[in-house]
């Protein structure tokens, strides 16, 4: 029997067999080798991730305690396109255990817009502006992590490992909420702004900037369309906080500082005279007292106490050209303009105390009388922050004393004397006084048993209309001040008329005096 067709097949079989594994062998090479690394990074990725932990972020409570703002977390489902929120949770206690992958981090904020401008709101993970932006590196904390393996499904397994979140640290602000809340209840629908604060230490108990925003739009209760709304409004400009982030004529709020200068200058005494005639000519231009554009009548003979009182311009006018430009700059910037109050607030502008050398770099002109005189009453380009004239506020009832303005109930304020002789303070705060009764200019105050010492201001706007800004300042008790205030109204008319009833209708609450009134025209 023939044994070559088995030969054959036996021969062909074999080398069937040998491309098999051949190829085989190769796919093995291919895909263990080659494709190794590609394999185990699809494989990794298909069953651990790495998962956040948010870390509380710090709270913001008034100098009470009572809490401004606070974070919550808030975990959702998915149907369809649309997120189906649970309710809020606390993070205390939380451990985002099992699946707990779905949430969103809110900020609440419980002032609503009264606080909006100081507590600023949190945007994408971070502080923007106010308080949230300052105090970032204190209030963030910082997140955790976790490893977690999940089917191909997604399914959760187990937990691989974590690394535990820090928190933030809560920021305690010298703001008194209560007050805060009260006040911006007050002057809500005007543009508005009003301070609080205590001469002694610089710390800001009242810091109010109207209109404002409501920043749980922003964060606990988005809403794009309302968001838009703020950011176009360039009338109201409720994103603007007006304490800091604003600049203005101070009127006759600046002619304490002025007052001081002369006497330290020596250029003046309690006892030098000057007349008010009314108006001033010098060549073709006429600089008239507000008395004189009101009714055509003069104050007379003037010392310096009874020029505050009456807020003369004749007289300041007069101080101010024996005084020169240098040495009024001098005086401003000692008593804190051209320079920020050091607020833990962000965007602080610094204001413009002008002179000679400013004018020329700046404007390409040269300085005149005229440029003096509108300087010594708080006009021309002299621009300031309302925290500046409350801070100069509080240099005269503080004895001479400049502190740092602080929004921080905690924080270490730096306080220097700026070289003033207290026969001057004791000189200005007498015509301060004298502004607060009877015969001075704050007529709305006169019926206070607390004894007041004030100034009151009417600043041209300086934009071609007749429009002005309503200023008033002040301290009190005056023999023992234990809190000044300072109110803008902008474009309001007269600080008299306008400033002064808002302030009275604040202290007659501060003072406990019910029964104080306070006048209106």
């Amino acid at each position: 029997m023939s044994t070559e067709p088995d030969s054959r097949y036996y021969y062909l079989f074999k080398f069937a067999l040998i491309i098999s594994l051949f190829v085989l062998g190769a796919g093995v090479f291919r895909f263990s080798i080659i494709r190794k690394s590609y394999f185990r990074e699809i494989a990794t990725n298909n069953k651990v991730v790495e998962k956040n932990i948010p870390a509380v972020r710090g709270r913001i409570l008034d100098r009470k305690g009572r809490l401004i703002a606070k974070s919550w977390y808030q975990y959702y489902k998915m149907d369809g396109e649309n997120k189906i929120f649970n309710q809020l949770g606390d993070f205390n206690g939380n451990k985002f255990e099992g699946m707990d992958l779905a949430y969103e981090v809110k900020r609440e904020y419980f002032y609503k817009a009264s606080l909006g401008l100081v507590s600023g709101y949190v945007n994408d993970g971070g502080g923007k502006g106010g308080v949230e932006q300052f105090m970032e590196g204190l209030l963030k904390g910082t997140d955790g992590k976790r490893l977690i393996e999940i089917d191909a499904t997604g399914k959760y397994i187990r937990e691989l490992g974590r690394k535990e979140p820090v928190s933030g640290q809560d920021v305690e602000l010298s703001i008194d909420a209560y007050w805060q809340d009260k006040i911006y209840k007050l002057v809500e629908g005007k543009k508005v702004v009003v301070i609080m604060s205590e001469p002694k230490t610089g710390k800001i108990i009242v810091m109010v900037s109207a209109p404002s925003m409501d920043p749980n739009y922003f964060s606990f209760n988005r809403d794009n369309k309302i968001i838009t709304e703020y950011l176009n409004d360039y009338d109201k400009l409720p994103m603007l906080n007006r304490v800091i982030n604003a600049r203005y004529h101070p009127g006759s709020t600046f002619k304490p500082v002025l007052a001081s200068a002369g006497l330290e200058s020596k250029v003046i005494d309690k006892d030098t005279l000057l007349e008010d005639t009314g108006v001033i000519k010098v060549g073709d231009y006429s600089y008239a007292n507000w008395l004189w554009t009101k009714s055509h009548t003069t104050d007379g003979m003037l010392n310096i106490v009874k020029a505050l009182q009456r807020s003369n311009d004749v007289y300041f006018y007069r101080l101010g050209e024996k005084l020169g430009v240098d040495r009024i700059k001098t005086w401003a910037e000692k008593f804190g303009y051209g320079n920020k109050t050091g607020v833990e607030l962000p965007g602080e502008l610094a204001g413009i105390v002008p002179d000679e050398t400013w004018k020329k770099k700046t404007k390409g002109e040269n300085w005149y009388l005229g440029n003096t005189y509108h300087l010594s009453i708080g006009q021309g380009d002299l621009s300031v922050t309302p925290l500046q004239v409350n801070q100069m506020t509080n240099i005269v009832a503080n004895n001479g004393k400049k502190c740092q303005m602080s929004i921080l109930k905690n924080s270490v304020v730096k306080c220097e004397n700026i070289g003033i002789k207290q026969e001057t303070i004791d000189i200005v705060k007498e015509g301060m006084g004298k502004a607060c009764a009877t015969g001075g200019t704050a007529w709305p105050l006169f019926n206070f048993k607390t004894k007041l010492a004030c100034k009151t201001g009417t600043a041209e706007v300086g934009d071609g209309t007749k429009d002005t800004h309503a200023w008033l300042t002040a301290f009190a008790p005056a023999d023992d001040p234990q809190i000044s205030i300072t109110v803008l109204v902008e474009r309001g008319g007269e600080g008299s008329d306008v400033a002064a009833p808002i302030v009275g209708d604040i202290l007659k609450e501060w003072f406990e005096e019910p029964e104080t009134v306070v006048p209106r025209k």
